[in-house]
């Protein structure tokens, strides 16, 4: 009993941390993303 509650722990712990590191990279990639367009924009209209 007490190594599947263990066992258990251990998994419940390994599934938030990869959800933690989804959900940031997630966010990340979403700001590099707007930082992309806003660049794009910005060399548009400077060029015009």
């Amino acid at each position: 009993m007490n190594w599947w509650l263990i066992l258990l722990i251990v998994v419940v712990v390994v599934v938030f941390g990869l959800g933690w590191v989804v959900k940031w990279l997630f966010w990340v990639a979403l700001a590099l993303f707007v930082i992309w367009i806003i660049t794009l924009l910005w060399d548009r209209i400077r060029r015009k």
